[in-house]
């Protein structure tokens, strides 16, 4: 492809997104645009406010801003009451400036309303022409670009009719562990090295905790594995956010909803409590057996895993644990 042709696959790429993948990929955009800055979705969607909020720090810099995205159609432009109200939760909120970005444009009033308030815009053509500079969503052969497919394959939810890859089992049996790690990748740029400096954690501990919430859909990777020429990097979703600002805030019920609710959702313990429901109860080994078959692990492996399976077993309220002379995991009704 040429760079009129990546930016209209970039374009229509974008368009096929959902709201919160938008959010998720414009935060990407923003941090490898601007490398000291770190960048999160907020934890609560609203109308008229933040749903992107970034730091530049260094020691000339101290800025705050707030980033409003809009993923329309190209026909639907932005007008100045959007703008009037963004300027508005600007002032809310503190942030020191503040920038609009929109997959289509924005109106002559909505243009002259930023420039009195400073707000900085970006078009669709801007955004998607950004992208292809950046090679986000695209790789660039030569002088030709070629479309990134395991990029885009990175937004959505794993869904997975036959056997769970790998990954999608969880080796990570500290839930506040996780929560360190979490809370660490929702305050800085994401990175591994930040992790391990933030966190307590090792380099190894790093990943394998970010991979959890990723499972939980908490996290989300912003490059694929085989990018090696980009710096792994994590960031939160909407979710994961609002997980973290409710286990900052000491709201623990709320969270542990979010949390539970997560847990459910992921594959593994989708189908382990079919299975626990239809027998009532079923052994650790029986566990490690479950896991061997229903994924791509090898059965050392699934006995590595298990542990940490069982620990997310064990947090939710419908299942009890009875440790004989073999671990066993019950069903209860709610």
């Amino acid at each position: 492809m040429d760079t009129a042709a990546a930016t209209e696959y970039i374009q229509d790429r974008t368009l096929s997104l959902s709201a919160e993948e938008f959010e998720l990929l414009c935060e990407s955009v923003l941090t490898e645009s601007l490398p000291p800055a770190r960048f999160s979705v907020t934890a609560f969607r609203q109308d008229g406010g933040i749903d992107i909020d970034g730091s530049v720090q260094n020691s000339l810099l101290d800025i705050s801003l707030g980033v409003q995205v809009k993923q329309y159609s190209p026909t639907n432009t932005v007008g100045s009451p959007e703008i009037q109200r963004f300027q508005g939760a600007l002032s809310d909120t503190g942030c020191d400036t503040g920038t609009v970005i929109t997959t289509s444009s924005f109106t002559d009033p909505a243009i002259e309303s930023a420039q009195r308030a400073g707000i900085h815009l970006v078009n669709g053509r801007s955004l998607f022409e950004s992208m292809v500079d950046l090679q986000v969503g695209v790789h660039r052969e030569t002088e030709r670009f070629e479309p990134n497919d395991t990029f885009w394959e990175l937004f959505g939810t794993p869904e997975e009719d036959g056997s769970i890859p790998s990954k999608q089992i969880p080796l990570a049996n500290s839930f506040e562990t996780l929560d360190s790690v979490l809370e660490t990748i929702g305050n800085t740029r994401g990175t591994k090295a930040d992790i391990v400096a933030n966190a307590d954690v090792s380099s190894r501990h790093a990943d394998l905790y970010a991979v959890a919430g990723w499972i939980l859909g908490f996290v989300h990777q912003e490059w694929p594995d085989d990018e090696t020429h980009r710096q792994r990097r994590w960031s939160l979703t909407r979710n994961g956010a609002r997980y973290v600002a409710y286990r900052a805030a000491e709201i623990d019920e709320e969270a542990e909803q979010l949390l539970i609710d997560a847990i459910r959702d992921t594959e593994i313990i989708t189908r382990l409590t079919r299975t626990l429901r239809e027998s009532e109860s079923i052994s650790h080994s029986t566990l490690i057996e479950r896991i061997e078959s229903e994924s791509e692990l090898s059965r050392s492996s699934a006995k590595r895993r298990a542990s940490s399976v069982g620990v997310w077993l064990d947090r939710l309220p419908e299942v009890s644990v009875e440790n004989g002379r073999e671990k066993t995991y019950l069903w209860q009704e709610p």
